[in-house]
């Protein structure tokens, strides 16, 4: 079965590298600014340029959309701020709301320089179907300033580390998956994972 996939454009950044992504693992993609037509779709993935603020704008409009889509126990990706917004509270020009799908809140890092820009190591903490297939620790590309930091929380699958800080690269608690990094921009490990995510929607 081909899965079909809606990419939620809800902000500005390039999305289509992720829509190729998943279109090359075996998905069938969508683009979209609205969530109306969601139901049709096995999966959704909320990709990840832009504020928190800005974006929980954009989804607000949708949350009874989303809900019923987890209610149904279709998965959704979060890549990026897309993780970000799973959670309770940010502090990015806040405190702000997030859509409260996971405990916690989102805080600045305090590596220096920000925002963390480039390849850092991926640590696997416990299995999760989006690390199938991957044996070990791996790199991935990262964007961001703000993470979720309480890495010993069990939805907390695997971590990323700067200096001495430590923060959740890939969170789970399924139909829910997230990503701190860019799978559409981490070579073969993120072709792995995104390939592994049109597994869970199939």
């Amino acid at each position: 079965m081909t899965a079909k996939i809606l990419v939620f454009k809800y902000g500005v950044g390039n999305v289509f590298s992720v829509k190729s992504g998943l279109e090359r693992a075996g998905a069938q993609v969508k683009v979209s600014h609205s969530l109306e037509d969601l139901e049709g779709f096995d999966a959704l993935v909320l990709p990840g340029v832009g504020t928190m603020p800005a974006a929980m704008r954009r989804l607000g409009a949708w949350r009874r959309e989303l809900e019923r889509h987890l209610e149904r126990g279709k998965p959704l990706l979060g890549i990026c701020l897309g993780l970000q917004l799973l959670f309770e509270e940010s502090e990015e020009l806040g405190p702000t709301r997030g859509l409260g799908l996971l405990p916690g809140r989102i805080e600045r890092l305090r590596a220096k320089p920000l925002p963390h820009i480039g390849w850092s190591l991926v640590e696997p903490l416990r299995y999760s179907p989006l690390l199938e297939g991957l044996e070990g620790p791996f790199y991935a590309y990262f964007i961001h300033s703000y993470a979720y930091r309480r890495v010993t929380e069990p939805f907390v699958k695997a971590v990323t580390r700067l200096g001495s800080e430590a923060f959740a690269s890939i969170v789970e608690s399924p139909p829910l998956y997230a990503t701190q990094f860019h799978p559409e921009r981490s070579g073969a490990a993120g072709r792995v994972i995104l390939a592994n995510f049109v597994d869970l929607a199939r």
